[in-house]
């Protein structure tokens, strides 16, 4: 866990990674990705300071990773060079960000900032796999430019479709929108990505890792409540949230990545450590799927 106080730097190795790219060795024959201006990104990335951006937990990683972090209006993300997936994703929802007449575009498409190093809509045809969003285009409602920039690849895994994208994960979607709309969570963080876990399928010729699972992670941000799930990736029979929800810790462990490094030590143990529970709402006041 990375102290309050060392988190100005943490998040400065973040904007040099992204400045200069990653120390040491380069992915194979990979094209570098253009560079968000650190300022800029720092600007953007402010919005999630009430926990801190997610941070590899080793110093060391997160100096020496094969990832970049791209933040735009509706969500941030660290792209991962080796696996060709998000490494985390990170929302802020509110009501308003919810609301609004934004449609899908179903548009799939390069992130520009990636350059090269982004996957193509192609690499999932007859893959058997979806393109599975990790920022839900449904919380993007309140703007078609934002709404569009959830379809860019860099927002997209691997994911298992009728009973798990199109099924279950959706349902936890939805279950999120609804504590955001009607449950009295209206200031939430939520990041998600994979957990890869012993998974060594890839699709496509570029070998885009298949994870063996997904997390996502909420915060109330007024409240100073979290609670964490992981589903495995594969097809489920319709099952309560509660079913699904692990120590966050777990998460960190699995993935090796800290969720709340402006947190003090205590802070982050508090809420990382109990099993936590679902918070009650249940798709109740939202019929906005992903």
């Amino acid at each position: 866990m990375i102290r309050a106080a060392g988190l100005r730097a943490a998040v400065a190795v973040i904007a040099l990674a992204v400045l200069v790219g990653p120390a040491g060795a380069q992915a194979p024959s990979a094209p570098q990705p253009a560079a968000q201006d650190p300022r800029q990104l720092l600007a953007c990335l402010a919005r999630f300071n009430a926990i801190g951006v997610p941070l590899l937990r080793s110093e060391e990683a997160r100096a020496d990773q094969f990832a970049r972090v791209i933040c735009r209006r509706g969500y941030a993300l660290s792209f991962d060079v080796r696996t060709l997936n998000p490494s985390w994703v990170i929302e802020r929802l509110t009501p308003e960000a919810l609301k609004g007449s934004a449609v899908r575009s179903n548009r799939f498409l390069a992130d520009p900032i990636l350059g090269g190093v982004s996957p193509v809509a192609d690499d999932y045809t007859g893959s058997g796999f979806d393109r599975g969003h990790q920022a839900p285009a449904a919380d993007s409602r309140f703007d078609q430019q934002v709404m569009n920039e959830s379809f860019y690849m860099s927002n997209m895994s691997p994911q298992v479709g009728i009973g798990f994208n199109r099924g279950q994960w959706k349902y936890l979607e939805e279950a999120v929108r609804a504590w955001v709309l009607c449950g009295g969570h209206d200031d939430v963080i939520v990041m998600t990505g994979p957990v890869y876990g012993d998974s060594a399928k890839t699709i496509s010729a570029r070998k885009i890792v298949v994870p063996e699972a997904y997390y996502k992670i909420v915060y109330d941000v007024r409240a100073g409540r979290a609670v964490g799930f992981r589903l495995q990736n594969s097809k489920h029979k319709k099952s309560d949230l509660q079913s699904f929800v692990v120590p966050i810790s777990e998460i960190e462990d699995e993935t090796g990545i800290d969720f709340f490094p402006a947190l003090t030590r205590r802070r982050q143990n508090q809420l990382e450590t109990p099993r936590g529970i679902v918070w009650g709402h249940d798709q109740g006041c939202t019929s906005v799927s992903e």
